[in-house]
């Protein structure tokens, strides 16, 4: 972003669906922004709530007029789910540029600026980092494992190699949207995200991602195996859709637990060295990705992070096969 330019207009759009545990500090965190209110419009879309995340969004905006709320009702041609929702919310948008995340997420103060200074003519989507709140060991390796993962996504894009981008923490220019027909035109996909940042770039638009303390938004870590699960279900759809040497890197540790039992057999010497190879490279990966986003709490649970890597990866193929439906804010697909 040219500090000698005017600061361009921006839409924040939120997709909530039954968010009354997690809404408030979404918009309170929204509502601290640094970025100018009157180069500001936050749009939230009601996607069917049953509970109380109408009458909290209500109360809360009633004296913000740069928020705005929308009941989303119809659905837009291709588009369901959240898609449908962005797509709503991003024909009555006001902005240059759409930042999008979740209801479940809270933002850093400076994230607009942050995120908007790695701006530059082309390019069409810049991503940011997610990490869970981590308030034990199983959150913790679930915000290790977003910070581990956004991290390489981060060191290929220095080489201008794209992998995806983050569905509650992105920015698309306004332009670049358009140029894809927005979501009711594209088909529909359960990784809304990834089937964007795809179109968007096969319309040669340039991508960033931005890997510091003041784009990390913080998320809630799913609570039990199971919803852990259906989230990795989801993720995986995706996954098997980008480049060959990418899901190569993703299955990696699911090629790495058979191969070490075969040489464990045979070697049992050999297989922990390789195993401490494996495990000493990640730990340093995950202490200089801790530290880069001032997460300095996680650095406590890298030692345990290689095994979560390991077998979640392996459970997680296993449940992709399975013949169970993909369940996301109480819907099936």
């Amino acid at each position: 972003m040219n500090p000698n330019l005017p600061l361009p207009p921006v839409s924040v759009l939120v997709a909530a669906r039954n968010e009354e545990d997690s809404i408030l500090a979404c918009l309170q965190s929204l509502a601290a922004l640094t970025y100018p209110i009157d180069r500001l419009d936050i749009c939230i879309g009601d996607d069917g709530s049953t509970d109380g995340t109408a009458a909290i969004v209500s109360n809360f905006i009633r004296d913000k007029p740069h928020f705005r709320c929308q009941k989303i009702t119809g659905q837009l041609g291709q588009a369901r789910g959240k898609a449908n929702v962005l797509a709503h919310l991003a024909r009555a948008a006001r902005g240059q540029v759409f930042f999008v995340t979740d209801a479940d997420v809270t933002v850093p103060s400076h994230w607009i600026e942050t995120m908007l200074a790695a701006a530059a003519p082309n390019v069409g989507i810049i991503t940011g980092v997610t990490v869970p709140r981590a308030d034990g060991p199983w959150s913790a390796m679930q915000a290790l494992d977003w910070a581990y993962a956004l991290y390489v996504v981060n060191r290929l894009a220095a080489y201008n190699i794209p992998v995806t981008t983050m569905g509650n923490n992105m920015a698309v220019t306004r332009s670049a949207y358009e140029s894809t027909g927005g979501y009711e035109n594209l088909p529909f996909s359960i990784t809304e995200d990834y089937q964007l940042f795809r179109e968007v770039l096969a319309r040669k638009y340039d991508f960033r991602q931005v890997y510091l303390p003041d784009a990390v938004a913080i998320t809630i870590a799913m609570p039990t195996l199971q919803t852990w699960l259906q989230q990795r279900k989801r993720w995986t759809y995706g996954a098997l859709q980008a480049q060959w040497y990418l899901r190569l890197l993703l299955f990696l540790p699911v090629v790495l637990l058979p191969l070490l039992g075969a040489l464990a057999w045979a070697n049992p010497s050999a297989a922990g060295l390789v195993w401490l190879g494996f495990m000493c490279v990640q730990m340093w990966v995950l202490s200089q990705a801790a530290r880069t986003l001032q997460q300095h709490k996680l650095l406590r649970w890298v030692w345990l992070y290689p095994f979560y890597h390991v077998f979640g990866a392996c459970i997680t193929l296993v449940y992709y096969y399975l013949p169970i439906p993909t369940v996301w804010k109480g819907r099936r697909y």
